[in-house]
């Protein structure tokens, strides 16, 4: 506007006071908000809020700090499912020795605590392994399935030494993996165990639930082991 220009020149009066209400409101937020100022500074300016304002955010920070690992570990780490408990050894089963719906072969096996009949650790995932497999990744994944149903992974070689599998206690984490040696060989006949891995479920009663012969390390054994871990009724027992 020119210098010498009226004030009033640029000054429209509403015909309709309600043309004005947008203004009327940011008058009032604006009211509002210095009030809400003036009430924090009068908080932040005393001299208790400078002086305990920092451990206050400390401890705050710490809190939170704690409850995020506590929930981490408490939602990473559940509560370990209890192993379910051995049935008696099956005394009619529906299949001959080895095959699926019989007993597992009543084998004596080497193990770190002396010798063990393969048939006392049931229920169980059994992987029979050949010499010198390179196949450890292939062992955690199973020892990792085997864990969810809350059954160790036994894995056996046919020898009595192979320092791959003596090595298994230090390289696998998840589950429970326990070593075996078949010295005679004889779960290697009764599967005609290859080049390959082969996986035996052995359900509570000692029978076999499943087996693969050649696994691959994306094999799945899920279904197979919610099938295996439900109760079965033995005719007898030893």
């Amino acid at each position: 506007m020119p210098d010498d220009a009226s004030w009033l020149d640029g000054v429209v009066v509403p015909d309709d006071l309600s043309e004005l209400q947008v203004d009327v409101e940011a008058y009032h937020r604006e009211l509002r908000h210095a009030a809400r100022r003036r009430r924090m500074s009068r908080i932040t300016g005393t001299s208790a809020w400078q002086r305990l304002a920092l451990p206050a955010a400390v401890a705050v920070g710490s809190l939170t700090v704690a409850g995020a690992v506590f929930a981490i570990l408490t939602l990473g780490h559940p509560t370990r499912v209890p192993t379910p408990p051995p049935a008696p050894v099956a005394s009619a089963p529906a299949a001959d020795v080895g095959a699926i719906g019989g007993l597992l072969p009543d084998v004596t096996v080497r193990t770190s605590d002396g010798p063990m009949q393969l048939r006392d650790i049931r229920p169980s995932v059994v992987a029979l392994v050949p010499l010198h497999c390179n196949c450890t990744s292939l062992l955690a994944a199973l020892a990792s399935q085997a864990a969810e149903v809350a059954v160790p992974l036994v894995v056996v070689a046919p020898a009595g030494h192979d320092a791959e599998v003596d090595a298994l206690d230090g390289q696998l984490h998840s589950g429970v993996v326990r070593t075996a040696f078949d010295v005679d060989g004889e779960l290697s006949r009764t599967y005609a165990t290859g080049v390959g891995v082969t996986v035996v479920g052995v359900r509570s009663d000692a029978t076999v639930s499943f087996a693969e012969q050649d696994v691959a390390a994306d094999i799945h054994l899920e279904p197979w082991l919610t099938q295996m871990v439900r109760p079965t009724e033995s005719l007898s027992g030893r």
